[in-house]
């Protein structure tokens, strides 16, 4: 575990939190008590947030840094801000409130990116809490693919590129190379970031990821999914909870951005 005088470390945390504090106390719990031997810095981005959480990782985790925004940012803006005032760690892992860390979370992640030069980004599994896989990554998309899944035909009848982008072929037991991963926990390489630079801010919620693992690929680095690493994530998306809301807005003008920046081929390109 870090402290405070050592010059560097294995691995820089960010945790962004916008009033999390149902699930962010475990998710602390969990860094904290990992029994791994990689050692990590943290740095807590309070979201203009009314929760007391920063008082409670101020008084329960007195290393872990804390910065308080004085008005709402988006996601890319606050891992961003986290990754660079964090600057001891070799990797930065972004980690959402609501994951909880297995053992061997952090030890294999780093042992991964030691062993693969090429990584620039790597997502460990993720699981429910009722151990069935959440799927944490996937191909790039096509607007046909969107639009398929917005008006939810793939619930009924899924074409080869649906197949692919879903990535329906099973679980596998190795480390897999994919097109992205969410941002809900990933490892970044810190010298692929400065080669190709911090997230997007211009997305507000949503599609910051899958850019950043494009920009990554089409630069020649790789993005993996390593499922000898596990965590939980205890999913608290507003875009299902509200499908009507501002969260779905985000993903709309979030896909637009992108496309709009890339092409509507822009997934096929980067492969």
């Amino acid at each position: 575990m870090s402290e405070k005088d050592v010059t560097a470390v294995d691995v820089s945390v960010v945790i962004v939190n916008h009033n999390h504090r149902p699930v962010i106390e475990k998710c602390f719990e969990s860094l904290y008590s990992l029994p791994d031997h990689a050692s990590f810095e943290t740095i807590l981005i309070d979201n203009t947030c009314h929760d007391g959480v920063s008082e409670w990782v101020a008084e329960h985790y007195p290393l872990a840094e804390i910065r308080r925004n004085t008005v709402r940012r988006g996601f890319a803006a606050n891992a961003n801000t986290g990754m660079r005032e964090l600057r001891r760690g070799r990797y930065a892992l972004l980690l959402n409130p609501d994951v909880i860390c297995l053992p061997g979370l952090l030890d294999r992640m780093v042992a991964f990116m030691d062993n693969e030069p090429r990584a620039a980004i790597a997502a460990p599994k993720l699981c429910h809490p009722d151990g069935t896989p959440e799927p944490n990554c996937r191909c790039f998309p096509t607007p046909g693919i969107l639009a398929a899944r917005a008006l939810r035909i793939d619930k009924f009848w899924q074409s080869r590129d649906m197949q692919r982008y879903l990535m329906v072929k099973g679980e596998h037991s190795s480390a897999t190379q994919v097109d992205w991963v969410t941002g809900a926990a990933l490892v970044a390489r810190r010298s692929a970031v400065e080669t190709v630079g911090f997230m997007d801010e211009r997305y507000f919620l949503y599609w910051e990821d899958l850019d950043w693992c494009y920009r990554m690929r089409r630069t020649g680095w790789a993005v993996y999914r390593v499922p000898q690493a596990r965590a939980i994530h205890r999913a608290r998306r507003e875009g299902v909870r509200r499908p009507f809301g501002r969260a779905q807005r985000a993903q709309i003008f979030g896909a637009i951005r992108f496309f709009r920046e890339f092409g509507w081929n822009a997934g096929k390109v980067a492969r």
